[in-house]
């Protein structure tokens, strides 16, 4: 058996595990490891394949391998009625894990994709991951434009989380999952809570009212918050307010 690298911090009877993003690892969330409630939370932080912990971890870089990973961890662990928060990329990891997996209790999302994925022209795609293919100069573009109020320093910090954190092959694999996967109809009206974090400073396509244009037309129970102070990366730019919420949404 191969398991998904992970961290565990806290011994609380109310289990949340947290999934990654695109551009970094379970490292994203250390900014907040400090205003965590560890008495009555215990956190997983989880690295998918090719990811941190689990860098060694080959694989297809799929979406229903990722969410059956997440699935036998929980099993491994012998975890009951789980919280799974997840980040951009992984959101749409999370919703396939909601499917496969009855001890998801809620869904916590941040700067979520939709379950049909981010729908794109094919030679706007293939271009795309070309582009991230060639390892240089894709993810410095991508970071200067999720970082227009910040200085250089925080772009350094963010393009070389990029690069370090994962292999390239699962940089790209996991790009193609969210620009080629669509389960839309599988996922839509499934009863389970949906909590969404969304930053007021993110691209267009992460808003508030896209994203509730999107989610609210495919899950009955949706809340979402827009924390003021942040793009793409609440837990990074509002720590103290992001573990806040995301226990709230716990409790």
């Amino acid at each position: 058996m191969q398991l998904l690298g992970h961290k565990i911090i806290g011994n609380g009877i109310k289990t949340i595990i947290v999934l990654h993003e695109l551009m970094g690892d379970h490292t994203n969330y250390d900014a907040m490891l400090p205003y965590l409630n560890t008495k009555d939370f215990k956190y997983i932080f989880v690295d998918l394949r090719g990811y941190g912990m689990s860098k060694d971890l080959k694989g297809e870089y799929s979406c229903d391998e990722a969410a059956y990973d997440v699935k036998e961890l929980i099993e491994h662990l012998n975890l009951e009625d789980v919280n799974l928060l997840a980040h951009s990329m992984s959101t749409q990891i999370a919703q396939m894990v909601a499917i496969l997996e009855d001890k998801i209790k809620q869904l916590i999302l941040i700067t979520p994709i939709s379950a049909s994925g981010i729908k794109m022209p094919k030679n706007s795609k293939d271009f795309l991951l070309e582009e991230l293919q060639k390892n240089e100069g894709k993810i410095e573009e991508i970071v200067q434009g999720a970082s227009k109020r910040y200085n250089q320093t925080w772009i350094d910090y963010r393009v070389k989380m990029a690069y370090e954190a994962s292999t390239l092959e699962a940089r790209v694999g996991y790009m193609r999952m969210y620009l080629e996967t669509d389960f839309l109809y599988e996922i839509r009206n499934k009863d389970i809570p949906i909590r969404i974090i969304v930053g007021k400073h993110d691209f267009p396509i992460f808003s508030k009212e896209n994203v509730s244009k999107i989610f609210k037309t495919t899950y009955n129970d949706v809340q979402i918050l827009e924390c003021q102070e942040a793009g793409h990366y609440p837990m990074i730019e509002a720590p103290v307010y992001f573990a806040t919420q995301i226990e709230k949404f716990c409790k």
